[in-house]
């Protein structure tokens, strides 16, 4: 009996053992050399289990493996291809996009709603149609009236470090405070002072869009690389309490701005205008960026919508400007906190290109009689510089990820990519990379200057590349600029023993962001 026992248990056990590892010699079959893999959950162990942030763990990858095109991988027994060779990437991210065009994150619409509606997670058609009708939204004439919105913003925090002067700041949380307010005014239309009020309601609610512990970093993972798991047990990635707050938010500005009649130059106004008028349109002075009309595209959304079986197109249509919305705070928010946070701690590291900065700040305002407008704005071409090395080293979105939507023959192999293969692209490990920045480990804005053009294409792409580009890029690099400004204009930044550096990125965390506060020290230097 206690052998018929064992040997069921053995049998139960091999069984289980299959069913966990049924699909890991795919790329053996395919002649491709691939990474380890265990039962169920495949290549991403570190991942899910929260010991590596992905974006480490896709870099270490890419090192182990520098030389190859690509390497294949598990996410569970689902095959994944990590591509490092930058002419492929070309390929898959824009001259082969219609083979890869979802990102492959498989949100339950009942579980997480407002997910499964945001513009990054759309799929197919139904993204298709809503990026054509929210791209006005980031047009250059659109991103120029927010300009107001984000200045006043950006003196406020001036005054507020003018006033508040400290030995040691904690600048990740100085500058999330600085980002929510500019994401409170130019998304959601609302005066946010979390600066002097740290504890205000839109703040901590932003707050608990990031604060991620143990158990919701462990669902955020399977969310995105084992979706079966996630949606058998109904995870999702924000909680009901944060999903409410800011559906009444937007829906009490909404009846608000409806009775009083009153309108205002922000992202929200422009998604109410589609609501209302089934098109966002352009202004009297700037040409309409679309191929094709507004209303058609929305009629082609609805048909879309009715597709999915979504039957409340009303509800759907506010349910949408909430998700677009929020999506606008949470890529808004990382892409403007944290690049501000990583470009201060750099630059408290280097003297030098803090003079070079404060001299090109100098310059453009005594060209300018004292006065920084949009125009002018784009003479602080140093800042550029300085922005675009901190988002080399510390890109916010630091994995791109792609699916095969259609079979794909690999150019000038013998490989073929099935339906449903997941793609993942190391951008911190391209961006890193000698072979294509020199010295990559070294903060250096003067990598970036006329002289020095990044020679191969993708190299450098720290907001996407091709048709799913980040849509809110040129917005995302407004407040960055103003914020730096601001700073530089005023204080010289230094070291504090406080800071961790280099610094480690949180696991429980989609973005690059850090594990610990970020701290500097800053003493009033000059006054433009």
């Amino acid at each position: 009996m206690d052998a018929y026992v064992l040997g069921l248990v053995a049998v139960l056990v091999l069984i289980v053992f299959k069913l966990g590892t049924r699909n890991h010699e795919y790329w053996r079959r395919k002649g491709v050399e691939s990474v380890g893999a265990v039962p169920f959950v495949g290549s991403m162990w570190p991942v899910v289990s929260l010991r590596e942030h992905m974006a480490d763990f896709f870099h270490r990858l890419a090192i182990e493996n520098k030389g190859k095109k690509f390497v294949g991988y598990f996410q569970g027994s689902t095959p994944g291809l990590l591509v490092l060779d930058p002419e492929l990437i070309r390929s898959i991210l824009i001259s082969d996009f219609s083979h890869f065009v979802d990102h492959g994150f498989e949100i339950d619409p009942e579980a997480d709603p407002m997910q499964s509606r945001n513009l990054f997670n759309m799929s197919g058609q139904y993204w298709k149609e809503m990026r054509s009708m929210l791209s006005p939204t980031f047009s250059s004439g659109k991103i120029k009236a927010l300009f107001p919105l984000v200045q006043e913003c950006a003196t406020s925090f001036e005054n507020y470090m003018l006033s508040n002067k400290s030995q040691d700041i904690n600048i990740k949380d100085l500058l999330a405070r600085f980002t929510t307010n500019v994401i409170g005014s130019c998304a959601f239309g609302i005066t946010v002072n979390s600066l002097e009020n740290p504890e205000d309601k839109f703040r901590q609610m932003g707050r608990k869009l990031f604060e991620v512990d143990f158990v919701q970093g462990f669902k955020n993972s399977c969310i995105f690389f084992q979706p079966q798991i996630a949606n058998i047990f109904k995870f999702r990635v924000f909680s009901e309490e944060l999903t409410n707050f800011f559906r009444n938010l937007v829906h009490e500005i909404m009846d608000k701005r409806a009775k009083s009649g009153n309108t205002r130059k922000d992202f929200l106004q422009l998604l109410i205008q589609l609501k209302e008028k089934g098109k966002l349109g352009s202004t009297d002075d700037e040409p309409n960026e679309n191929n094709e009309s507004s209303i058609g595209l929305s009629i082609k959304l609805i048909n879309c919508i009715k597709s999915r079986s979504i039957s409340d197109i009303s509800e759907l249509t506010d349910d949408d400007i909430v998700a677009q919305a929020l999506v606008f705070f949470i890529g808004g928010f990382e892409s403007t906190s944290m690049t501000l946070t990583y470009t201060l701690m750099e630059l408290a590291r280097n003297p030098e290109a803090q003079r070079k900065a404060r001299a090109n700040i100098k310059e453009v305002l005594q060209r300018h009689d004292g006065i920084l407008s949009f125009q002018s704005m784009q003479e602080l071409t140093y800042l550029d510089k300085i922005a675009n090395e901190t988002l080399r080293m510390y890109p916010p979105l630091a994995v791109i990820n792609r699916i095969c939507t259609k079979q794909y023959k690999i150019p000038n192999t013998n490989v073929t990519l099935e339906k449903g293969t997941a793609i993942a692209i190391s951008v911190k490990g391209i961006q890193n990379d000698p072979q294509y920045f020199e010295d990559p480990e070294t903060f250096n804005p003067d990598r970036f200057s006329d002289e020095n053009p990044v020679k191969t294409k993708c190299a450098f792409m720290p907001f996407g590349e091709g048709p799913r580009q980040c849509i809110g890029m040129r917005f995302a690099k407004m407040p960055l600029k103003l914020g730096l400004f601001s700073i530089l204009r005023h204080f010289e930044v230094l070291q504090s023993p406080n800071t961790v550096y280099p610094p480690e990125f949180d696991p429980r965390q989609f973005f690059l962001a850090s594990k610990h506060d970020i701290y500097v020290q800053l003493r009033e230097c000059c006054d433009y």
